[in-house]
């Protein structure tokens, strides 16, 4: 009896446990996977895609898994431990074919250089050259790109990093000031940040010695500079039939006018000649010293009263000496702008004309 009752339960659960399978679909207690691509790459490697349904694997298509497994690829090169175990998170919005940018385009213009943005274009143009982020694309170099037309083009890398059109923004002081008989210094003093220097040229470049790390280069330059030579004080700069005066600037009544801007302009021509030596792998990217000459063009004083917008200018050549000439240096930085120094070996004034004075320019060059 106990024999056909232990057989009945056998046959009672055999039947439910069939039921079971028919009902679900599959075997009871499995878990029902989720939608998922599942490809085989020989016998012990997969790659596996998984998604919450169809419609979530449809999105897939909207990245470029090339991209995605060139990148992988680097990071398991650039991986020096031999694991056994090796998790990579990465963000796949990277990697996206269209890709949505809501900033809006822009040009920036500083000190540090120019920055444009022109939908998924971003160039930077700084002392140290070009770089150029199209999309995921991106190229950076230093001062291996010039502009031609409307395209950027790279340029030799034997070419001398100073090669190209420059901009060249500073400060003038006094390099010189000697005691002068007739002359009191604080009556021509300038005045340290209203004293600015300005030069726009172009500099052609040979190269004399190739070397692995380091190269000679020969560059000759042309520019046009301009000396501003703003006064420390309510004085100007007057000519008489034989000097230069600096009285103080008064009204009909003999009282003392406070003056906004009192200052004296002196543009030039000038070339100049710079053995550069340039360096390809050092946190100091050249090195250039070498002479410059110059023809003076004119010069002008500007002077503006304190509360009033009236400019007066008057046009003499207050004794200038035509010529100038003197020693140049510059240092180039990398991811900086290049700093430079000139010093006048001539005297600003004619001899026995003005106060014995030779002028001294520094500051950055742009480009």
């Amino acid at each position: 009896m106990k024999t056909k009752l232990y057989f009945a339960l056998i046959l009672i659960l055999s039947f439910l446990k069939v039921n079971a399978y028919a009902w679900n679909g599959q075997p009871s207690g499995h878990v029902i996977e989720k939608d998922s691509i599942i490809v085989t790459f020989g016998d012990k490697t997969r790659l596996i895609i998984y998604g919450e349904n169809r419609k979530e694997l449809d999105k897939i298509m909207k990245y470029d898994l090339n991209a995605l497994l060139n990148d992988l690829k680097i990071r398991l090169d650039s991986t020096q431990s031999d694991t056994t175990y090796l998790r990579e998170e990465v963000n796949g919005n990277k990697y996206l074919k269209d890709k949505t940018n809501n900033e809006k385009d822009y040009v920036r213009i500083g000190l540090r250089g120019i920055h444009i943005k022109d939908g998924d274009t971003e160039v930077t143009i700084n002392a140290k050259g070009v770089e150029v982020n199209d999309d995921d694309d991106s190229e950076t170099t230093d001062s291996t790109y010039e502009r031609k037309g409307k395209h950027f083009y790279k340029k030799n890398r034997d070419s001398s990093p100073r090669k190209g059109f420059n901009i060249a923004l500073g400060l003038n002081t006094y390099g010189t000031n000697e005691t002068t008989p007739g002359y009191t210094k604080s009556d021509y003093d300038l005045r340290p940040f209203g004293s600015r220097f300005v030069s726009l040229g172009y500099i052609a470049s040979t190269t004399a010695i190739r070397g692995k790390n380091a190269r000679l280069h020969l560059d000759f330059g042309v520019d046009f500079s301009w000396y501003n030579l703003m006064f420390d004080g309510n004085n100007t700069i007057t000519k008489d039939a034989s000097k230069v005066n600096f009285p103080l600037i008064r009204d009909d009544e003999e009282k003392e006018i406070n003056m906004k801007k009192s200052k004296l302009t002196v543009p030039y021509v000038n070339i100049s000649i710079m053995p550069t030596l340039s360096f390809s792998r050092s946190f100091v990217s050249y090195v250039s010293a070498g002479v410059y000459g110059g023809y003076r063009l004119g010069s002008y004083t500007k002077l503006r009263e304190e509360g009033s917008k009236d400019v007066d200018h008057v046009r003499q050549n207050f004794y200038i000496e035509n010529l100038r000439y003197g020693l140049g240096a510059e240092i180039g930085i990398r991811n900086f702008p290049d700093l430079f120094v000139n010093y006048d070996m001539n005297k600003l004034y004619e001899e026995n004309r003005g106060p014995s004075v030779k002028m001294l320019s520094f500051g950055v060059r742009l480009f």
